[in-house]
């Protein structure tokens, strides 16, 4: 992968400039932030101290997928319920312990948990998809080489396992710490630059 992070999440920009996601702003009013480092949807959510309702977990999911084949699982919880569990993921002190309250929501997997942590706080969270999972082997080449078998099998066995394992994003997100402290970056650009890349070799 090109060490230049910055053109990815440039490309990466680009390419979802024109897919908004939608938020509650303090009036309650609907609005669309279309910057992918989720500049107004992240302050709108901390400004209420991370209370997120469930028609705008509705739009977060519908945002991810690109489509409401997810809608009737969402509709399932309760806003109190969406609220209660985002509080506590907030408050966990693991990326697993936050992945794991948050799917105990109908209709979230690891990757929308991902994703609703993105979103509230995009400096701290990545989202993970497959994507970027193995956008992850461009960038850090080094944990995918055959002769580093035991770093090689724990690559391949979180890879495998990155839709239902709170482990596998919590493997995920230490190496894109890693790499967002080395680059001066954020976890969510670094998220952004690892989907573009394989995106463009894919």
């Amino acid at each position: 992968m090109d060490d230049d992070i910055r053109a990815w999440v440039k490309k990466f920009q680009k390419d979802w400039e024109e897919k908004p996601i939608e938020y509650l702003d303090e009036g309650g009013n609907w609005k669309q932030d279309s910057d992918p480092l989720f500049s107004s949807i992240s302050n709108a959510i901390q400004s209420r101290e991370y209370e997120l309702s469930v028609d705008e977990l509705l739009r977060i999911s519908q945002w991810k997928l690109q489509s409401g084949r997810n809608d009737s699982n969402i509709k399932e919880n309760s806003s109190k319920e969406v609220a209660q569990q985002l509080q506590i993921a907030q408050e966990v002190s693991t990326d697993k312990e936050a992945i794991d309250a948050l799917t105990e929501l109908s209709g979230i997997g690891v990757p929308m948990a991902s994703t609703v942590l993105t979103v509230s706080e995009p400096s701290k969270y990545a989202i993970i998809d497959y994507r970027a999972f193995r956008g992850l082997a461009g960038l850090k080449p080094d944990i995918v080489e055959f002769p580093k078998y035991t770093e090689y099998a724990e690559f391949l066995e979180h890879f495998r396992t990155y839709l239902k394992s709170p482990e596998a994003y919590e493997y995920y997100m230490n190496h894109v710490r890693e790499i967002a402290d080395a680059e001066g970056v954020s976890a969510r650009e670094v998220d952004m630059a690892l989907w573009a890349f394989d995106n463009e070799m894919a």
